[in-house]
């Protein structure tokens, strides 16, 4: 987490990210701020009312595409003006102007849907002033189990110094532009013309510095000993790995039944993590009633506990 003060303390603040990683994405920027935030969430994510329910209470908004229907998307004006009010509020709101989730290296071209909210509130309510914060997600490998994720907030500008009232096409490219320039700063950005010759001309590099790696591709192919190299698993790592892999084996193959069934790769940390909090905290518990069994309260609960803590110290050893 890099530079985490440049989020106003107060008032309306839109954050603007790119998107890498399904729902893990919000999840990691909830939770290294300390401000509140509303997010904006695929309609497909809500289509059961339970899940709807328990979205809506982590302060998820549905947003609607064409895929899910021509007709949907009249019920996105009714989430606009769900945003305009929760930033005339002085709340946070979340946006990934990709409009979906990819897990390659490159910042996409952004959609108007974000500049709809961030110009719509101005007409709403004219006297507000509305922060941007632009926001980079790098992960080391977003579809592994416990890889790392470094997040840099860029610094906040004003969204009113785009808006033009008379000229909002000219406005819309404009703070599109300035967005896109500052999320590919704060990221790893190859383009997609060249992506798989320039991906693999990098090879071992610390994705978690994006500053010195887009460097590094400004330079291809001329990188040589200039590479950064990541940090190597150390065998601590190892040895905890492998005996969480012993201790955890139901878990890890009710995870292998699921993955056939995960049609996008960006859901596979998702996933994990979905089975992570349920499947594993529950098999170690059942594990431990039969420990107590037959071998009494002290031991089951030192299992129990001495299980948890080798999942988080793994997760952090990395």
């Amino acid at each position: 987490m890099v530079d985490v003060d440049n989020i106003p303390k107060k008032g309306a603040v839109l954050l603007v990210s790119n998107h890498k990683n399904a729902l893990i994405d919000p999840l990691i920027i909830a939770t290294t701020m300390q401000r509140d935030i509303h997010f904006l969430t695929r309609a497909s994510a809500f289509k059961i009312k339970a899940v709807y329910w328990f979205l809506s209470t982590l302060n998820m908004l549905p947003i609607y595409r064409m895929r899910d229907g021509k007709e949907t998307l009249a019920k996105n004006e009714a989430i606009f003006n769900a945003c305009f009010d929760i930033l005339n509020a002085n709340k946070c709101l979340l946006i990934f102007p990709e409009g979906t989730h990819d897990i390659k290296r490159w910042v996409r071209p952004l959609s108007k849907g974000f500049t709809r909210i961030a110009f719509g509130v101005f007409e709403k309510y004219p006297d507000i002033n509305l922060h941007i914060v632009p926001v980079g997600l790098n992960y080391t490998n977003a579809t592994n189990f416990a890889e790392s994720v470094s997040v840099y907030y860029g610094k906040s500008f004003l969204a009113n110094d785009f808006y033009n009232k008379n000229d909002i096409n000219t406005s819309t490219l404009q703070l599109k532009e300035a967005v896109s320039e500052k999320l590919k700063a704060l990221t790893t950005h190859i383009d997609i013309e060249d992506y798989e010759n320039n991906i693999a001309q990098l090879g071992d590099v610390d994705f978690l510095k994006p500053k010195e790696v887009n460097q590094m591709i400004k330079n291809l192919p001329n990188t040589g000993s200039k590479r950064i190299l990541k940090n190597k698993p150390s065998v601590f790592w190892k040895i905890l790995k492998y005996i969480i892999v012993v201790n955890s084996i139901i878990p890890l193959l009710i995870y292998r039944a699921f993955k056939p069934k995960i049609k996008e790769i960006e859901f596979i940390s998702t996933t994990k993590f979905a089975i992570g909090i349920t499947a594993f905290p529950l098999f170690y518990w059942l594990q431990s009633l039969l420990i107590n069994h037959f071998f009494g309260g002290i031991i089951a609960l030192t299992y129990f506990i001495i299980s948890i803590i080798l999942v988080l110290v793994t997760a952090k050893t990395k």
